[in-house]
């Protein structure tokens, strides 16, 4: 009976330990990423379909009718804002609908009304030292690979130094090599204003971050964005 007894305990014992180890390897603290400002604001939208948003940030970049509004979080495209008489460098907070654009992969917000509007300083850019992943912008089916990185870097305004190439003659197109966490990393520059055609020349980007037909690019907003 002692013999039975013993053996009991034994198994008892074993399964008090494995549970504890068990209870150990659970993740502490929750695998929920909570995100805040823009960045935030369009993770609730992947992830919860809430389309109608408010947001603040710093118009770092306005063409026509629509612009590019920056915070510390992240970016937005906004549309429809050619008759609100917004000025780049303004800190503005605005309403819209949060969509899909899923013929070039990017989060947007159009149907854009002003709440306010005040004069700010210069948006600093962030420090591109990530290896962008094209399956995190939309595909044509409107799917990300992954929402949370989607919303980090979808028109977030960005700095990096590394070495421009030129893809063109235009002078418009470039491959850009700069340091990432995993070594380095590779990105396309457009300019919608050229500068001088180059080969492996040491530069800093200054742009926008947005999907053009599912592939990441980076837009400097003028040509003094490009520093060689």
């Amino acid at each position: 009976m002692k013999k039975y007894v013993g053996v009991i305990l034994g198994v008892i014992l074993v399964f008090v330990l494995f549970s504890g180890c068990l209870q150990q390897n659970l993740p502490q603290g929750g695998d929920e990423v909570v995100l805040t400002g823009i960045a935030g604001a369009k993770l609730d939208y992947l992830l919860n379909d809430t389309s109608s948003a408010t947001v603040t940030g710093i118009l770092v970049y306005k063409y026509n009718y629509y612009g590019i509004l920056s915070d510390s979080t992240s970016g937005i495209y906004i549309k429809d804002i050619s008759s609100a008489g917004l000025n780049v460098g303004d800190k503005v907070t605005v309403t819209g609908t949060l969509y899909k654009d899923t013929y070039n992969g990017n989060l947007r917000m159009k149907d854009v009304t002003v709440v306010s509007t005040e004069t700010a300083s210069e948006c600093e850019p962030s420090v591109l030292n990530v290896k962008l992943d094209n399956t995190w912008l939309f595909d044509a089916t409107g799917n990300t690979a992954d929402a949370t990185a989607l919303a980090l870097w979808n028109y977030r305004f960005v700095t990096a130094k590394g070495t421009l190439t030129s893809l063109d003659t235009t002078g418009k197109k470039f491959e850009f090599e700069y340091p990432a966490d995993s070594g380095t990393a590779t990105v396309t520059v457009y300019t919608y204003t050229a500068v001088s055609t180059c080969e492996n020349a040491p530069a800093t980007v200054t742009g926008y971050l947005a999907g053009y037909k599912y592939e990441w690019q980076i837009y400097p907003r003028t040509a003094e964005d490009i520093e060689f």
